[in-house]
C-alpha cells in the first residue's frame, strides 16, 4: 500500500482592515500572476511586517517556493510561526507538513500532528486529509482505519478529491467502515470527474473487474485514457493490457508495447515485466531475449515476482544469458520464497537434477519454440489489493502556487498554493 500519491496545498485566508490594504494585496497577487515575484514578495513583506497575520503566511509560502527570493524553509517557518501564532489554520497546516517532512525541522509526527489537529478544529480541509493519512499508516499515531475514515470524510464531504478517492478506497476494502462498493463507486466517481488521476483510475479497475458496477470496458478504456492522459503509470500499464487483450479496443500489440514503455518510463514495475513478456514472446515487437532480459532483470531488482519467475527461466534455458542453474536457481528461489508456487516447482525440478548430476536438463519453462514466460501480460490488471488503491500522503514539494483572487474590501479569501504532485 505504499508507492502512495505526494501531494500539498497551503491554502491562506486574509481579512483586510482597510481599503489601502486591500489594495496592496490585490497588487500583491497581481504581480504573482504575472511572475513578478520580486514585486509580490515586497508588497506582502509591506503586510506581514504590520503584524497581518495572512501576509506573514503568504510571506513563508513565498520563501518556501524561492519564488522572489531565495529558497529558505527556515524563514519560511519563521513567517508560519507568526502566523500560527495568531490562530491562522492554513499557516499551522504548512508547519504541520514541514515537520512531518522533516523540510527545514527536524522531522517530527508529533509535531505535525500537535499543527495538523489545530488546523483541523478550525475547519481546514487539507489538515483533515493529512490527519487521515498519519492514522492510516500509524505515522505518530495508533494506526485506526476508524478515524482515518472520519478525517477522510470531512475533507471528502467538503470537496477534496483526494480525500474522497481514500474514502472509497476504505469502503472498497471494508477498513474502519463496512464494505460498500457502491459508496466506493460514488466517492471514487465525484473524485474522478474533479480530475483525480488515481480516483480515475480506480475507478477504471472496478468497471474492469465489474466490483460494484457492470463489468464495462469502454467505460474502463475512458477512465484509465483520463488518468493516463495524468502521466499515471498504472494506468497507462492498464491501457497496455487492453489493448493487447483486446478489452473495450481493437486488439493491438504493437500500441500495447507502446503504452507499456509509457508506464515503464513512469517507474510502474509491472509494466517492466510486461515488457520483459512481448520481448520474449515477441508480441508487438521482434523477439529480442536480450531485450526481454534487461526488463526482467529491472523488475526483479523492483521485487516483481513474476519477473523473478521469467528471469529464472531465461537462465534454465539459455535465453538471452548464458544459460546458468546456479543464476536460474537464485532467481526462482526469489520468487518461491514470496511465495509463487510454479518457481517453487521448477526450482524443485531443477534442484532435483543438480541433486544427481545429470545431464543438463530439458528447458523447465519452454514449449515449442517459446519460452513459457507467461504469454502476456502476466499481469493486465495490477494491484487490485491491497495495493490498487493508494492513499494519499502529504509531502512538500512546492513547485506552482496560485494565489488570490483579493476580497473586496472586509471580507475574506483564501489564497490557495495549487497542487503538489507525486509522483
Amino acid at each position: 500500500m505504499r508507492r502512495l500519491w505526494f501531494r500539498n496545498l497551503i491554502a491562506l485566508m486574509l481579512t483586510l482592515p482597510d481599503a489601502a490594504l486591500a489594495t496592496t494585496f490585490d497588487d500583491a497577487v497581481a504581480a504573482y500572476k504575472r511572475k513578478d515575484y520580486a514585486s509580490a514578495l515586497s508588497l506582502f513583506r509591506s503586510l506581514a511586517e504590520k503584524g497581518d497575520a495572512k501576509a506573514e503566511g503568504n510571506l513563508g509560502v513565498l520563501y518556501s517556493h524561492g519564488e522572489g527570493v531565495r529558497q529558505d524553509y527556515a524563514e519560511a517557518l519563521k513567517w508560519y510561526r507568526r502566523a500560527a501564532e495568531q490562530g491562522d489554520p492554513h499557516a499551522q497546516f504548512n508547519i504541520g507538513v514541514l515537520y512531518d517532512h522533516g523540510t527545514g525541522v527536524d522531522q517530527s509526527y508529533a509535531e505535525a500532528l500537535k499543527w495538523y489537529e489545530l488546523a483541523a478544529a478550525k475547519g481546514d480541509v487539507l489538515a483533515h486529509l493529512n490527519l487521515g493519512v498519519m492514522y492510516t499508516y500509524g505515522n505518530g499515531v495508533t494506526l485506526d482505519f476508524t478515524e482515518a475514515a472520519a478525517q477522510f470524510r470531512f475533507a471528502a464531504e467538503h470537496g477534496e478529491a483526494q480525500s474522497q478517492d481514500d474514502l472509497g478506497i476504505l469502503y472498497a476494502t471494508g477498513r474502519g467502515v463496512p464494505k460498500d462498493e457502491a459508496e466506493a463507486i460514488r466517492w471514487f466517481s465525484l473524485a474522478a470527474r474533479q480530475g483525480n488521476a488515481q480516483a480515475q483510475y480506480n475507478l477504471a479497475v472496478r468497471y474492469t473487474e465489474g466490483e460494484g458496477v457492470a463489468k464495462d470496458y469502454n467505460e474502463a478504456i475512458k477512465w484509465y485514457q483520463l488518468a493516463a492522459d495524468q502521466d499515471y503509470g498504472e494506468a497507462e500499464n492498464n491501457l497496455g493490457a487492453m489493448y493487447e487483450s483486446g478489452f473495450g479496443v481493437a486488439q493491438d500489440e504493437v500500441v500495447a508495447v507502446t503504452w507499456f514503455r509509457r508506464a515503464a518510463q513512469h517507474n510502474n514495475v509491472s509494466a517492466e515485466t510486461n515488457l520483459g513478456i512481448m520481448n520474449a514472446n515477441g508480441k508487438g515487437v521482434t523477439q529480442n531475449f536480450a531485450e526481454a532480459r534487461k526488463w526482467f532483470q529491472l523488475a526483479a531488482d523492483h521485487g516483481d515476482i513474476k519477473a523473478q519467475r521469467n528471469l529464472g527461466a531465461l537462465y534454465a534455458t539459455g535465453k538471452g544469458v548464458p544459460q546458468s542453474y546456479a543464476d536460474a536457481t537464485k532467481y526462482y528461489g526469489l520468487a518461491a520464497a514470496h511465495g509463487d508456487s510454479e518457481a517453487r516447482t521448477v526450482l524443485e525440478r531443477i534442484r532435483s537434477v543438480q541433486a544427481r548430476q545429470s545431464a543438463p536438463m530439458q528447458r523447465p519453462e519452454e514449449h515449442s519454440t517459446r519460452v513459457g514466460l507467461a504469454s502476456a501480460p502476466l499481469q493486465p490488471f495490477t494491484r487490485l489489493e491491497p495495493s490498487a488503491f493508494r492513499f494519499s500522503s502529504p509531502s512538500f514539494e512546492p513547485r506552482t502556487v496560485h494565489i488570490g483572487p483579493s476580497p473586496s474590501f472586509g471580507f475574506g479569501s483564501h489564497m490557495m498554493a495549487g497542487h503538489f504532485g507525486r509522483r
